[in-house]
């Protein structure tokens, strides 16, 4: 049995992702949650080791990402997977377009302009 050690907080997503494995799509998944170190993956019949490295495809509102990610763990419904470098820019992207419209406050916006990623 591993022992999964998170740094940082989870936030619940739906997105389509491809999984590349040497350069090719590979597995079609459903992204469920996402952090700023990683995300986890709804994928059937995944035959991807703890350690493989991947890459992440997808697109979101035009923007395309391409995401270098090392599996973490799976089990039978999907994989979690670590990104090779920290993904704060695209946490904040895809948890600001998923979450729930929010009223401005008074005197000012809600929103801070979007970072590059």
């Amino acid at each position: 049995m591993s022992v999964e050690h998170r740094y940082s907080a989870r936030h619940s997503i739906d997105l389509q992702v491809h999984i590349r494995y040497r350069k090719r799509r590979f597995y079609c998944a459903h992204a469920r949650n996402l952090s700023t170190d990683g995300i986890y993956l709804e994928v059937q019949s995944v035959t991807l080791p703890t350690g493989t490295h991947v890459e992440l495809e997808f697109d979101s509102q035009g923007e395309y990402f391409l995401i270098p990610a090392v599996v973490a763990h799976h089990n039978g419904s999907g994989v979690g997977v670590m990104f090779r470098d920290p993904q704060s820019g695209l946490f904040k992207y895809l948890t600001r377009l998923q979450a729930p419209a929010m009223p401005p406050r008074q005197g000012g916006t809600l929103h801070e302009p979007l970072a590059n990623h």
